[in-house]
């Protein structure tokens, strides 16, 4: 379900809170996507290393340093 759904359904509830979200894969903030564009450059193993790197970092076994711009 999208963010910004969410944020409005709260506001009609009267349930939104003000303040920063931080929303990673975990959230379902930030993905990767695969379409008709990149498909045929992605690999079935290449697929299979993605997603068992997208479940390591949601379950905390591999680490990702937080960016942050200058």
């Amino acid at each position: 379900m999208s963010r910004v759904f969410n944020a409005f359904r709260d506001a009609k509830n009267g349930t939104w809170q003000p303040g920063q979200k931080l929303l990673g894969l975990a959230e379902q903030g930030v993905d990767y996507s695969l379409d008709e564009y990149n498909r045929a450059l992605v690999t079935p193993e290449m697929e299979r290393r993605v997603n068992q790197a997208k479940a390591d970092i949601v379950a905390g076994r591999l680490q990702v340093p937080e960016y942050k711009t200058p």
